[in-house]
């Protein structure tokens, strides 16, 4: 496979997932609980994580079931071909680099807290913008306007200055 799935394939992949879930399991569509399932595995004195971890135990099968499947994928299929990026300004030099194996601590003590403040959200923004909207849960509403109107913000009017 030299290509990733297309969008128009896998966005309503993912959509059929939603409903799927909501009526053969009941569950909702996310992965940040996984998050709390951990946390309350090794933190179980913290008050945060303090509850009955059973009712998320489904999601870290989820999530292994992800990283599981991906290698799969890749054993199957091999690697996507290669995204090269064209150099053009100062900060589009720094992504070619970022993803050296030297940056691997930084993204996992990064991903750490994501994941925590995503749970601390009471989901990601891929949980509010596909499960809660679906939903009409006006937080998630509320959340994923904010999430489009903070990232407007970054990428037009804080990134060129900084950059």
């Amino acid at each position: 496979m030299n290509t990733p799935l297309a969008w128009y394939f896998a966005g309503p992949l993912i959509g059929l997932m939603v409903p799927i879930l909501l009526i053969l399991r009941e569950k909702q569509l996310g992965i940040s609980s996984s998050y709390r399932f951990v946390g309350a595995t090794l933190l179980p004195k913290l008050k945060y994580f303090n509850y009955s971890k059973n009712q998320d135990r489904w999601q870290i099968h989820f999530a292994l079931g992800l990283v599981l499947s991906g290698f799969a994928a890749f054993q199957l299929f091999g690697a996507f071909d290669e995204v090269v990026i064209q150099p053009i300004l100062d900060y589009e030099k720094a992504a070619v680099t970022i993803y050296d194996v030297k940056n691997g601590l930084q993204f996992f003590l990064g991903g750490i807290l994501v994941g925590f403040g995503a749970r601390y959200a009471n989901g990601c923004t891929a949980g509010h913008c596909i499960m809660g909207v679906s939903q009409f849960a006006t937080s998630s509403i509320i959340a994923t306007i904010s999430f489009f109107v903070g990232g407007l913000i970054g990428s037009l009017f804080i990134n060129p200055i900084l950059f």
